[in-house]
């Protein structure tokens, strides 16, 4: 690939929610002396009098947007997007782009002594490039500060001020993307300045050299696989791809103290994609060599009845991981991968005998790692024009997994943890470690004093620990295009409509740093992005692949996905989560005069077509007058996805947590994690083994 055309000195990227003070920080860098490029300053110039940019808004939404004096009426401009998607989609089509250009010629003429460069935009998260930059800082500030910091500033009244603060992503969410935060409260910022400014400056090389993946050498050259495209077009076609992947793999299972599984693996495949009209040829080739793959590629061409069509030469485009590998997994030793496992399991032990002796039976402890490398090469045939693509990217993930089982005599119970991210070895600190090994040992010593579960329907209050099990299965399966298409899918033909309460956001997100779900590229070279599924209620996008996109006429989305080369890549899920709200989380649960609290959620099963779910609870406690008075056993929660979204009522600000899992679908697993803020369900089935209790409705 091409050697990455970034200036010689740090890119600091610099975002914050309106009122939080982010034009304050980059003042401050300016001060330091960093080169400050501003977004709102450049987006003023590419629309200012006579420029080519305001003619062409002036087009899309009448001269009604000029002032008096022949400049753009922001004002105006600002009223005529607020709340209207299409044109709020139409502005950013004309300024994104020369924002953009105008951006890059600045960065472009900075002199290579710059001591570093601060690009300030408030939508960089929305726009999907956060992880773009050297360091990525979010300026934060409480909204009750910003409500006062705005109003000040504006001559807007609260309910307005509000409504624009509500326009924007939450700062939860843009927290998730920082690699730090300045908490602009009022504290002085200098010396929180002064550590991440030094944090930065040490090691962007390192940080830039990681994110962009400059090391990769592919084991085919760009012109052989533009070859392999072009056998594969011989006879037409619509599409035309090449997969290759390299991947290691290591797998280490302990239990009751015993290693009883060592597996690794190191393979190396090829797959070929067709695509003509609704017809999709597949072709998958073990270990290579060009001769072959041309042989398939030919095979695979052979029932085609069009012409021979030209490859130009390949694009390469480079997309920067959202997750930076510090240590590969492959590169270390088996025995230390052991020895992690072995600690793992001591401290299990150890740790439930300092709880109550004699009470854990029996520990398992599973380890695996997953180091895997892709090249994507791709023909998109538009009319009689066709366009070559060479995209890349390499993956790392890493699983601790614990389960703990305690017994009293009476019965056995188990605790379950795992840790995992898309990070190298540096994951498995001994902090990190203890953390998952306690909180597993709790669970289980914990159920062993739980009482049966009441059954009934009642309000439920979901914590954040619970993870986003329920947005996951009961929500984001019908999310995706396919199902959606073949009306399978309880949000079929719903674009447009509500089909959540007011507050309601679902966001799929594949850049969300070192999240199980995160990846510079999906698995057909599109670059990974932000997903707004569900905004306020109203169903606003499907996840799709290449083709489920051509089907629907729409843009893909980054979420065609395969679990290795064997399989067709189709959409799915990366990091599922519904968006913060305002409330705390105490306060929500302050409020449950009686129902079920649950801050662990378990496996479970859902019907896609229907929505209705049954999911086990593997923490939960019975709430009276909004304290926990116990905690339960053999709970399930029943009930229907979109009803349920219909129903919340009440959103906490807490979105923090990801759970972990590997998501099956048609055959195929890939790695996912998902989350939500306390949420409270005013009514869900639960079933338990208790004597029925009076419902509340």
């Amino acid at each position: 690939m091409e050697s990455n055309p970034l200036p010689p000195f740090p890119i600091l990227g610099l975002s914050g929610g309106i009122g939080a003070g982010k034009s304050f920080v980059a003042s401050q860098m300016a001060a330091r002396g960093w080169a400050v490029i501003d977004a709102d300053a450049l987006a003023r110039e590419v629309v200012a009098p006579g420029s080519e940019g305001l003619a062409h808004v002036l087009a899309a939404f009448g001269t009604g947007m000029l002032t008096a004096k022949g400049s753009l009426d922001r004002p105006a401009l600002a009223r005529a997007i607020f709340g209207n998607d299409p044109a709020r989609r139409r502005l950013e089509g004309i300024l994104h782009p020369r924002i953009e250009a105008l951006r890059a010629e600045r960065l472009a003429s900075l002199p290579p002594g710059t001591k570093g460069v601060v690009l300030d935009a408030a939508l960089w998260v929305e726009r999907s490039r956060a992880h773009h930059f050297d360091a990525f800082w979010v300026v934060d500030a409480p909204e009750s500060l910003r409500l006062q910091r705005i109003m000040a500033r504006e001559t807007w009244d609260e309910t307005q001020t509000r409504a624009r603060m509500a326009a924007q992503i939450t700062g939860q969410e843009r927290v998730l993307h920082g690699d730090w935060v300045i908490q602009n409260d009022g504290r002085d910022l200098d010396p929180l300045l002064d550590e991440a400014e030094s944090a930065l400056l040490s090691n962007w090389q390192t940080c830039r050299r990681r994110k962009w993946i400059l090391d990769m050498n592919a084991p085919f050259s760009p012109d052989h696989l533009r070859a392999i495209l072009e056998a594969l077009l011989a006879k037409g076609g619509d599409f035309a791809e090449v997969f290759v992947e390299q991947r290691k793999a290591c797998a280490l299972g302990m239990d009751d103290g015993r290693i009883e599984d060592v597996l690794a693996s190191d393979t190396f495949g090829v797959s070929l994609r067709l695509v003509e009209g609704e017809t999709t040829r597949f072709a998958d080739l073990i270990a290579p060599s060009v001769a072959e793959l041309l042989e398939a590629a030919g095979l695979l061409a052979a029932p085609g009845k069009g012409s021979a069509l030209v490859v130009p030469a390949l694009r390469e485009v480079a997309v920067p991981t959202p997750s930076p590998v510090s240590q590969d997994p492959s590169t270390v030793a088996l025995p230390v991968k052991v020895a992690l496992v072995k600690s793992a399991e001591t401290l299990a032990r150890k740790h439930g005998e300092s709880l109550k002796a004699g009470a854990v039976k029996q520990v398992a402890v599973g380890y695996g790692d997953n180091t895997q490398s892709v090249w994507i090469a791709s023909a998109e045939v538009s009319g009689s024009a066709v366009a070559g693509t060479l995209a890349r990217d390499h993956r790392v993930q890493g699983v601790l997994r614990v389960s703990v089982t305690a017994g009293d005599g009476e019965q056995l119970q188990t605790g379950y943890q795992a840790l995992g991210e898309t990070r190298g070895f540096e994951l498995f600190t001994p902090e990190a470690v203890a953390k998952t090994v306690k909180e597993a040992t709790r669970l289980a010593l914990q159920a062993l004093e739980a009482q049966p579960a009441p059954a009934g329907t009642f309000p439920v209050v979901l914590s954040s620990s619970a993870g986003g099990t329920m947005i996951h299965e009961a929500c984001g399966h019908g999310l995706e295009a396919d199902l959606a298409l073949a009306g399978m899918s309880a949000f079929a033909g719903k674009l447009g409509e509500r089909v959540a309460g007011e507050g309601v956001t679902i966001v799929d997100d594949g850049t969300l740093p070192h999240k199980r779900g995160s990846q510079a590229i999906d698995d057909e070279g599109k670059a990974s992005s932000r997903v707004v599924l569900i905004e306020n209620g109203i169903l606003k996008a499907y996840l799709q692949s290449r083709k489920t996109a051509r089907t629907m006429g729409v843009e893909a989305t980054g979420n065609g996905r395969r679990e290795n080369y064997r399989h067709i890549p189709i959409p799915r899920m990366r990091n599922t989560f519904l968006a913060a709200g305002t409330e705390a989380p105490e306060t929500i649960l302050a409020d449950l005069d009686r129902g079920l609290l649950v801050k662990h959620m378990g496996g479970g099963q859902v019907d896609t077509v229907t929505g209705n779910f049954v999911f086990q609870v593997t923490e939960g406690y019975w709430v009276e007058k909004g304290v926990a008075k116990y905690p339960v056993k053999n709970a399930t929660l029943s009930g229907c996805g979109p009803e349920v979204l219909k129903q919340i009522t009440r959103i906490g600000n807490d979105l923090a947590h990801f759970d972990i899992g590997t998501c099956g679908k048609d055959g195929q697993g890939v790695p996912v994690s998902d989350a939500l803020p306390t949420i409270l369900c005013p009514a869900l089935v639960v079933g338990g083994t208790a004597e029925p209790m009076p419902s509340v409705l």
